[in-house]
């Protein structure tokens, strides 16, 4: 997905999740496309591709503080907008966290071709990498931070195709409509193994995301389809569905993630 302009860095804001029905989607896409633009990224479909290639310790530590819900968390991801095999432009490493109700996420640019190189020696050299940048910022030293702390290493992919909705006006607000979301356990280098397990169901997820407020036109949409308020995390359900779910993948998780950690 190519960035106009230069890329925002940093977020603080609330959202909120709704799991949408093929028969409820048209009416909310109309809707939508009424009273805000298209991402200036989408194309010719209106939407576009989107890669999130996650971090975990080896017990899962990330995964499981989100299943008990804790009220401040943050896990580390890279972003990327390709479906290619290797890294390619524009990628970030992500922090994403939530304190309380606020969802904070702080990003910073990577060079694809380095990255790919250190991963392909492991996370801690990766680690190293960004420790030689002069610009190195609180994201990236907190990175380094847990890789030498809690030994994180790459550990799912995610895939999906995204629509996404802004006002132009006001760039705090922004509503998201993901589908055919798609896990894959992560290689140590961070990309997918070919095998795939569907998350979403047939449902697409809608999501908002504000800085100040709702708006009232929100509230009315949300009232109109009786959308009902959901906890949809891509990171939780895929980290299900790839290691907790059946015999090999606990297997896998014995023999290929606890290595990986410790690279």
């Amino acid at each position: 997905m190519p960035e106009s302009g230069l890329p925002r860095l940093h977020f603080h804001r609330y959202e909120f999740k709704y799991l949408l029905d093929p028969d409820t989607l048209p009416g909310v896409i109309r809707e939508l496309d009424l009273r805000l633009q298209r991402d200036v990224n989408s194309g010719a479909e209106g939407d576009y591709f989107v890669r999130s290639h996650y971090f975990d310790t080896d017990s899962f530590e990330l995964y499981h503080e989100k299943l008990a819900g804790l009220r401040k968390r943050y896990k580390f991801r890279l972003r990327s907008y390709s479906a290619s095999s290797s890294y390619v432009q524009p990628l970030f490493l992500e922090l994403k966290g939530r304190n309380g109700n606020l969802v904070y996420k702080h990003r910073m640019l990577l060079d694809p071709s380095d990255t790919e190189e250190a991963l392909g020696r492991g996370t801690t050299d990766l680690a190293g990498l960004l420790m030689q940048r002069q610009d190195l910022c609180n994201t990236g030293r907190r990175f380094v931070y847990d890789v030498f702390r809690k030994r994180i290493s790459p550990s799912v992919v995610v895939d999906y195709r995204r629509t996404a909705f802004e006002n132009r006006a006001n760039p705090d607000f922004r509503v998201t409509l993901d589908r055919g979301t798609m896990a894959y356990r992560s290689f140590p280098t961070g990309h997918p193994h070919t095998e795939c397990y569907g998350i979403s169901d047939g449902f697409q997820v809608l999501e908002i995301k504000f800085r100040y407020r709702m708006p009232a036109w929100f509230l009315r949409l949300i009232q109109e389809f009786q959308l009902d308020l959901v906890s949809f995390s891509k990171f939780a359900y895929a980290t299900g569905a790839v290691y907790m779910d059946s015999l090999p993948s606990s297997l896998d998780r014995l023999f290929e993630r606890r290595p990986a950690c410790l690279s």
